[in-house]
């Protein structure tokens, strides 16, 4: 599937040591159907990401009968851009289809009721992926969604936040 890239590169980094959000660029749903929608990338090899939240906020209402799933992916490497080729790794690891009302303005982050992997993790304390993302220099792990509907989306913004901290050493 084609991506469409609204990642913020001037929010990839902080000279904080404790966790701090970030936020992607606009989805603007006439833009993005069919397309993976990267939100952010981890190129930085060895560099290990905590992920606290995830929050996705609807700023404008998507046309009836959309739905959209946040998961996590890859690229070649983070020069890819609009047009080139995200490779799925897990389409729902952090908020599933069934906890975003996309036609309704709002936050909507994972709920226990849909538990997706992320939510999961957090909740057992683990230490590991989708909780963990080990940046990369080659095969850089993103965090994108899918944005889907039967018919043309004709309407819908929104944004995805994440409360982010970085292990020191890399």
């Amino acid at each position: 599937m084609a991506m469409y890239d609204i990642r913020r590169t001037d929010l990839r980094d902080s000279v904080y040591a404790s966790p701090y959000w970030i936020t992607s660029g606009k989805v603007i749903g006439a833009d993005v159907k069919d397309a993976s929608v990267c939100f952010f990338s981890f190129p930085v090899a060895g560099r290990i990401t905590v992920i606290h939240e995830v929050v996705f906020q609807v700023t404008t209402g998507f046309t009836a009968g959309t739905t959209g799933t946040i998961g996590s992916g890859t690229l070649a490497t983070d020069l890819i851009t609009t047009g080139g080729v995200l490779t799925n790794v897990d389409v729902d690891e952090y908020v599933l289809a069934a906890d975003i009302t996309l036609t309704t303005e709002g936050y909507y982050g994972p709920v226990t009721a849909h538990t997706s992997d992320w939510l999961t993790q957090v909740a057992a304390g683990s230490y590991t992926a989708p909780r963990f993302i080990v940046g990369a220099a080659t095969t850089v792990p993103v965090v994108y969604a899918v944005i889907t509907n039967a018919g043309a989306i004709a309407a819908g913004v929104g944004v995805l936040h994440m409360l982010i901290s970085n292990i020191p050493g890399k």
